[in-house]
């Protein structure tokens, strides 16, 4: 009720007075009149206005009683049903304590309507409630929901450790997202792997389809680029052994959860940042901060110190000797710097013609060898004596020779792996080989992809048109057939017995390696392809022709 002031009160006082004097004035010959005025200005006028007050106060505490009702009415409603919304798609959501979900405006309604029908104390207002109710959940930003911890776990869970190697790093990576959504730290860029990108454009297309922003993840990079600066670049670390086809379908139904986690940490931590400056472990923070932290020149020194050991030369040692021990060809640095980055888990930030020239202002190089001088590296020995390996022992059909219907000979990596270890023992008395054998499978591709490019590589597994001077394997296969067809004695043998026959001939034989079933079935499908019935089985009769 607002405050009436003095002046108000006078003023209003002697209106009425003015106005009873003008009636009166009048009236002052009609005493008729005088008495009417008189019993209406006494006798009627208190009552009425009593009336009209007391009617007054009523509806105000009627309206006070109603608006009140309305307002803890939409207040535990809300608090029952989390409802948002998004002015820019205008939609709205719902948030069960567990998910959050698109919800239809009319379903919306309905829920009001009939919850306003059960408190039958607001259904004369019920249409103005539910207006005042959609009204204050148009100003419930989705975007600042808070989530439950539960459905924080849940994401948390899909995220880590599949995807990302720390539930830190994971958290990180969604305080991005929210950032973006926001356009935090827009001017940020953010480095992945290309498998990564793969992820990434799936919440992109959530994104725009469940809260219409595009580009929720413009600035994540697969590439460095030199117009990219260091202070601007940050690492993200994710686990490159994940089904995207799994991702896809999980994100549909964690897609929105996962948006409004991101939206949530981005408002908590303020920004991807602050979260690493104030929450992070150090190993995290130290690791997407790398490039911010480190020059060209810091990282080179840093792969420089890890990776390579000078070496001087002695009094009295032979000059020549010495430096050809100690001499490291460009084309093997490089090899070992993409060993470095991929061990730290780090982008190619430096290119090659940069790196070679850092390192050129580090150590000695010669120019008619493209080599470095009186350096060493203990990351070398494996890659080099594989190298050697490969140019003693490997021959590679050309494309141009192989006719459409010859057999595609073909050497996994694996047995790659098992032929080096058994090359290195045959020569380990040659001083020129270094290692004891052992590859790993990983180290063997990168060491194919890096030196020898033109090799054709299937599923990072089978290196095809390729054969070993250390093992034949279809004589192998060729010895093992009289055998197979004696032990058999049936018109028809399948390829599994087939095989086991073989492998059992092998060992009997002492033989070192045994091709694969898979090797195994190619040849037959190939050599007896008119022989083989009901896919599986083969007439043993062909045994003879092979």
């Amino acid at each position: 009720m607002s405050i009436i002031k003095d002046k108000d009160i006078d003023d209003i006082k002697e209106n009425c007075l003015n106005s009873i004097a003008e009636l009166i004035e009048k009236y002052k010959d009609d005493l008729y009149m005088l008495q009417r005025l008189h019993t209406r200005v006494v006798n009627y006028l208190p009552n009425d206005l009593d009336y009209e007050y007391k009617k007054r106060e009523k509806n105000v505490n009627r309206t006070n009683y109603l608006t009140n009702e309305k307002d803890m009415f939409i207040q535990i409603f809300l608090s029952k049903n989390q409802y948002y919304y998004l002015p820019n798609n205008n939609c709205f959501y719902e948030y069960n304590g567990k998910n959050y979900s698109i919800v239809k405006d009319d379903d919306i309604i309905h829920k009001l309507l009939s919850t306003i029908s059960k408190d039958r104390t607001l259904l004369e207002w019920k249409h103005k409630t539910k207006k005042n109710a959609i009204s204050i959940i148009k100003e419930r930003s989705l975007l600042n929901s808070i989530p439950e911890s539960e459905t924080i776990q849940n994401v948390l869970n899909v995220l880590y450790p599949s995807i990302f190697p720390t539930k830190n790093q994971a958290k990180y990576f969604l305080t991005i997202i929210g950032d973006n959504i926001f356009k935090k730290n827009s001017n940020h860029i953010f480095l992945v792997t290309p498998k990564t990108k793969k992820i990434l454009n799936e919440i992109d297309n959530i994104a725009y389809l469940s809260i219409g922003y595009t580009n929720t993840t413009h600035n994540f990079m697969t590439k460095y680029h030199e117009n990219h600066s260091y202070e601007n670049c940050r690492l993200i670390k994710i686990n490159e052994c994940f089904s995207l086809e799994l991702w896809k379908d999980i994100i549909k139904k964690i897609g929105l959860d996962l948006i409004c986690i991101s939206a949530h940490y981005s408002n908590r931590y303020e920004n991807s940042d602050n979260y690493l400056n104030v929450k992070a472990d150090e190993e995290l923070k130290n690791y997407s901060f790398y490039l911010k932290n480190n020059s060209n020149t810091d990282i080179v020194s840093n792969f420089c110190n890890s990776y390579f050991t000078c070496i001087g030369l002695g009094s009295g040692s032979n000059d020549n000797t010495e430096n050809k021990q100690c001499k490291i060809e460009w084309k093997n640095v490089h090899y070992i710097w993409k060993q470095f980055t991929s061990n730290m888990s780090l982008p190619n930030m430096i290119y090659s013609n940069t790196l070679k020239s850092i390192l050129k202002e580090k150590y000695s190089y010669d120019e008619s060898s493209d080599s470095f001088i009186n350096i060493t590296s203990k990351y070398l020995p494996t890659e080099s004596d594989f190298i050697k390996f490969w140019e003693n022992t490997i021959i590679v059909v050309n494309d141009t020779t192989i006719s459409e219907d010859s057999f595609d000979n073909e050497i996994e990596i694996d047995e790659l792996c098992a032929l080096f270890k058994y090359w290195s023992k045959q020569n380990k008395n040659n001083e020129s080989i270094l290692s004891n054998g052992t590859i790993s499978e990983d180290n063997v591709l990168k060491i194919l992809k890096h030196f020898f490019p033109n090799i054709e590589i299937v599923e990072d597994k089978y290196v095809l048109n390729i054969t070993c001077n250390l093992w034949n394997k279809i004589d192998d296969i060729k010895n093992s057939i009289m055998f197979i067809y004696e032990e058999n004695k049936l018109p028809l043998i399948s390829f599994d017995a087939a095989y086991n026959y073989y492998c059992v001939f092998c060992n009997t034989n002492s033989y070192k390696f045994i091709v694969s079933k898979r090797y195994f079935e190619k040849y037959f499908k190939f050599y007896c392809a008119n022989h083989i019935v009901y896919e599986k089985f083969i007439e043993t009769a062909s045994f003879i022709e092979v």
